[in-house]
């Protein structure tokens, strides 16, 4: 039985992330507390695969990322002082018959990384690239279908490179906007070089996929993204972020951007500020380098850009980025728009706040119930935030 609070938990499971410092930091704290009230601690995910063994003294077991279906036997059978950090066989890895499902739910397709960017450690902690049964996949879509799920989200490290049997990324979403009825389809994330006009065509034409693309930026310089080893220009990201405009121009496109990466000069980052001019993000995921070992990065270049750069970076980053989310949203005012209500909004308690087909977030007043299609008017723009006006509650002819 789950519980709500740490307090009343007797066995306490960390997931951990190590893709970057201080989300790996936070996750050994929180480990270490519930171990020194007494708890029995699992630590599982990135940060169990990276430590291994050296978590056992702050763990009574370590799973690591493809060895989740081990939690079971532990708790079934009271069995600590474990290591489980093979990467092994994949079957067990895609149990997903969930007994409790949301309105909103993900599904993995794909796990692993062959990339190997010269910053990120996934191919270390998660393992080689490798994409799931195309019929398994649909299963698990169909379930969810069966069980009134209004929402879906595709995961992959880079879901441009499923592929399965033949199937490539464009085909496999073919396949699931004809085989399943989820209202909406999400994928992310998708890796620059490999997003093709075939899959923004598929998009584009279908029924179910959902207009929302995540593409990693990174950096903005082409001298920064070959020492980061993305395999694209500024140019070419640049042109994939016009096509899709140019083909869905109710796309929105989202983006994650780094600052201070070891062979970034101000001219560089300059380049960085460039680009975000010229696409217009929707949203975009704004941070700071960090040195995570064993990348290749860490261990080649020196990390001699002083604090206070990388923080004016990031300040001016975020500063430029706002400026052309603003002026994207004022776009919206006067349309209308479907939304999913998520739930209450946080900032008041007399409105709700639901997402647009292209993922972005919405607030209306009124209390509606999550997971309800809800039609809406665009009034104004609070900060970033774009107010609605209810029209119509919409239903979806789908028998759940």
């Amino acid at each position: 039985m789950s519980v709500n609070s740490l307090e009343d938990a007797d066995i306490v499971i960390v997931n951990t992330c190590a893709v970057r410092q201080k989300p790996e930091e936070r996750g050994i704290r929180y480990a270490k507390e519930a171990k020194r009230r007494g708890k029995k601690v699992i630590i599982m995910g990135c940060v169990a695969q990276k430590r291994k063994e050296k978590l056992l003294d702050v763990a009574d077991a370590v799973v690591g990322t493809r060895e989740f279906h081990r939690i079971v036997d532990i708790l079934k059978e009271w069995k600590f002082g474990v290591l489980y950090t093979d990467f092994g066989s994949l079957t067990s890895y895609f149990l997903w018959r969930r007994k409790n499902v949301s309105f909103s739910e993900f599904v993995t397709i794909q796990i692993g990384c062959d990339n190997f960017c010269s910053y990120c450690i996934v191919p270390y902690t998660r393992g080689r690239e490798v994409s799931r049964p195309v019929d398994d996949i649909i299963s698990e879509l169909t379930y969810l279908e069966s069980r009134g799920v209004k929402e879906v989200t595709l995961l992959g490290q880079n879901v441009n490179s499923f592929f399965y049997d033949g199937i490539d990324f464009a085909d496999f979403l073919k396949v699931i906007d004809k085989k399943v009825e989820i209202p909406r389809i999400y994928f992310t994330t998708s890796h620059p070089r490999d997003i093709s006009l075939k899959v923004i065509r598929t998009v584009k034409n279908s029924k179910h996929i959902m207009p929302w693309f995540h593409l990693p930026l990174q950096a903005g310089s082409t001298k920064v993204l070959m020492d980061m080893g993305r395999g694209y220009t500024k140019e070419e990201y640049i042109e994939i972020a016009g096509k899709i405009r140019e083909i869905i121009p109710e796309a929105t496109i989202t983006t994650d951007i780094m600052v201070g990466f070891p062979t970034e000069t101000e001219a560089d980052f300059e380049e960085t500020l460039d680009v975000v001019k010229k696409v217009k993000f929707d949203h975009a995921y704004m941070f700071i380098y960090s040195p995570r070992y064993p990348s290749k990065s860490a261990i080649v270049y020196k990390n001699n850009i002083p604090e206070e750069v990388k923080g004016r970076r990031l300040r001016c980053l975020i500063e430029e980025v706002n400026i052309y989310i603003k002026e994207r949203r004022e776009l919206m005012l006067g349309k209308e728009y479907e939304i999913l209500i998520e739930g209450p909004s946080k900032k008041s308690r007399d409105y709700s706040k639901g997402k647009t087909q292209g993922n972005l977030t919405c607030i209306v007043p009124g209390i509606f119930e999550p997971g309800t299609f809800l039609r809406v008017k665009i009034k104004e723009i609070i900060g970033l935030t774009p107010v609605g006006e209810p029209l119509q509650v919409i239903s979806y002819p789908i028998s759940f």
